[in-house]
């Protein structure tokens, strides 16, 4: 019985998750190909808007996007 409800509990936290990503964020993971919470320039020609602004985005010019300059993104 304990393992129904911790499975329950689990499956309740993974859809309230979901439900809970924001767009945005749920765009970043989708670009961010190697999951190094990053979108480089490479990554970012998947996306006409993003190659547009990234050097707007990119504030530190280290030619990479972090979750928080795309967090400026303007779609």
């Amino acid at each position: 019985m304990k393992q129904l409800i911790g499975a329950f509990s689990l499956l309740f936290l993974a859809i309230s998750a979901t439900a809970l990503a924001s767009p945005l964020n749920v765009r970043f993971m989708h670009l961010d190909k190697n999951m190094d919470n990053q979108i480089s320039l490479v990554e970012a020609k998947q996306d006409k808007q993003l190659l547009k602004q990234f050097a707007d985005l990119d504030k530190d010019n280290n030619e990479m996007i972090s979750k928080k300059e795309f967090q400026n993104f303007k779609p």
